[in-house]
């Protein structure tokens, strides 16, 4: 929901996967709006694996797809992959964010499990590793962050406020 309503999304600018445990896929269409009531986002997940997509006819808001995070990598084929793990390499996200907005296709793998780390599979999938800071951040507050600062590096905002 974060990612979604940012300007950065609006802009057209934004792709969002989730990659599951199992590996599923869910591409999240850029213009959905993801229910905020918990019962009604039950209910939108139970139809996406009931369908493998949300709603199951018209243009689709949610598709499920099973799939490896490396067969994704292979279908959507990023120019730079950034991934944030507290056993990276320390760095601000001012600086990484420096270096994603200079390339055509960034990727960036941003965790969502309790504890642990990312596989080494999927470290072997990125360009970089970044530690952010050395405590454990919630994945809503690095995402959060991280758009903000993209947004600031393409100087979005100004560009949004002087259409």
């Amino acid at each position: 929901m974060e990612a979604l309503g940012s300007p950065l999304n609006k802009e057209g600018l934004l792709q969002v996967y989730v990659h599951t445990l199992n590996d599923y896929v869910v591409t999240v269409n850029p213009s959905a709006r993801l229910p905020r009531n918990y019962n009604r986002f039950v209910g939108l997940m139970e139809q996406l694996f009931e369908f493998g997509r949300v709603p199951p006819k018209g243009t689709a808001l949610l598709n499920l797809k099973h799939q490896t995070l490396n067969q994704l990598f292979q279908e959507i084929e990023p120019s730079y992959t950034v991934v944030f793990s507290r056993i990276g390499k320390a760095q601000t996200l001012e600086e990484t964010v420096s270096k994603l907005s200079d390339k055509q296709k960034p990727a960036v793998l941003v965790g969502g499990f309790p504890r642990g780390h990312f596989s080494r599979a999927t470290l072997k999938l990125a360009d970089e590793v970044v530690c952010l800071d050395p405590d454990m951040l919630e994945t809503w507050t690095v995402t959060s962050r991280l758009i903000y600062e993209y947004e600031r590096a393409l100087s979005l905002p100004n560009k949004r406020l002087n259409q």
